[in-house]
Order: structure tokens, then sequence, then C-alpha cells
């Protein structure tokens, strides 16, 4: 449709300590046409140990109803990421032509891996040791209204297209991912900011509708 601008999605990673200014961005130059998303709450744990009441009772029947409703809620997807260097994001053209898509894909495999952290000296003088490593803070971005603080679990990266330095000139990419929760924000501002930000649009859109709907009950049901 010529003259609508169209967002595009993006990962958007930030070392430790680098919120908010301090980011790393990974841009779909393609929007993936489907998103595959999974919403699931684990059952909580009961805490009746030897005493807990016998399978089948009535009381282990409400105890494990209050468990299933206090369980953490669980959101993972997968997304199909495409490079191809005919069409690359603009700002990456100043990279050179021979590399191919060499580069988007190192960035986005970046991701995964550990950052690299300095040797620190112990005030003993003992051999200097490495911190421990750290993660990226990673943001998945799709919208105005929908950015999701993520932790990438697994890729499944298929290059198609080679040239003549053997370097990828098209690749798809499956990325696994999974939606970090509240447990995943205390110390983490943009988690936290993240989360905030869309679950309040989340519960806006539903109190919108809800609003809209709850005249339609009689409709529904003989209640």
């Amino acid at each position: 449709m010529p003259g609508i601008n169209y967002l595009r999605g993006a990962f958007v990673a930030y070392p430790p300590g680098g919120y908010p200014d301090d980011r790393r961005v990974v841009p779909f130059r393609f929007n993936p046409e489907g998103l595959a998303r999974q919403l699931s709450v684990e059952q909580g744990e009961s805490g009746g140990g030897a005493e807990s009441s016998p399978p089948g009772s009535a009381e282990a029947g409400e105890e494990q109803g209050a468990d299933a409703s206090s369980g953490t809620l669980k959101e993972s997807f997968s997304v199909l990421i495409r490079f191809d260097f005919a069409e690359r994001v603009e700002g990456a053209n100043s990279l050179p032509a021979e590399l191919g898509v060499a580069p988007e894909i190192a960035a986005l495999e970046e991701l995964l891996y550990p950052i690299e952290s300095e040797t620190e000296a112990p005030a003993d003088g003992s051999e200097p040791t490495r911190a421990r490593p750290q993660r990226w803070t990673v943001l998945f971005v799709w919208g105005r209204k929908r950015v999701l603080p993520v932790r990438i679990t697994g890729m499944t990266i298929n290059e198609t297209v080679y040239n003549n330095e053997l370097n990828p000139v098209r690749a798809e990419i499956d990325v696994s991912v999974e939606a970090l929760g509240d447990a995943d924000a205390s110390d983490n501002s943009a988690v936290s900011s993240a989360l905030a930000f869309t679950g309040e649009h989340r519960r806006r859109l539903a109190a919108e509708f809800f609003e809209q709907t709850s005249s339609q009950h009689t409709n529904v049901l003989p209640l």
C-alpha cells in the first residue's frame, strides 16, 4: 500500500547497567508475517508436605485449585527473522559488501552469549580472576505498545545464498524466546519498565473491550 510507513520490529539489547542509553539494536528488515505465542500458568507447589490431604479428597481439590490460581504465568514465542543483503537496513550500508549479512547474523547470535568481563586482581595478590559472566537484557519491540523483556533460548539459522567469499547474503533465523516476568524485574529497571509499559496497555485494551461488550450479557447467558 503506497504512502504507508510501516513500523519495524527489533531486538534491543542493553549491557548490565546500560539502560536506557547504552543500547544495541538488531532491526528486522522484513517484519515476520506471523508470531506464534504460547501462554500457560504453571501450577504452584502445595506446602502440605507429609501432612497434606490425600489425593482425591475435598481439601486436596481446594488446595490444588488455590495453587493453580497462584501459579506463575509463562509466555514464550518464536519469530522468523529474514536477512537479505539486497535489502539491507539503512545505517548498515557502510559495512564491507564482501561480508554479506554475516554482521547481522553475528549481532543476533551475540545476544545468546554472556558479555565478556574484565579480569579482576584480588586484593591478596593471587591470580587474577574473571567476574561472573553477565548477560544482555533484551527487549522484543513489536509496535508502539508491545515491548517485552525476553530471554532468547535458541536459534535455528538457515543460510541459503552465498557470495564468492562464501559469506551469506540471504538467511532466515528462527528465534525461540521466553518472556521475562516479575521475578526478573526486581533488580533490572529495563525489565520492570517494559513489563509495566506493556501490561498497562494490555489492561487498557481489555477494559475497553469489556466495557463495549458488558451490555451484551443478556444475549449470551441466562444470568
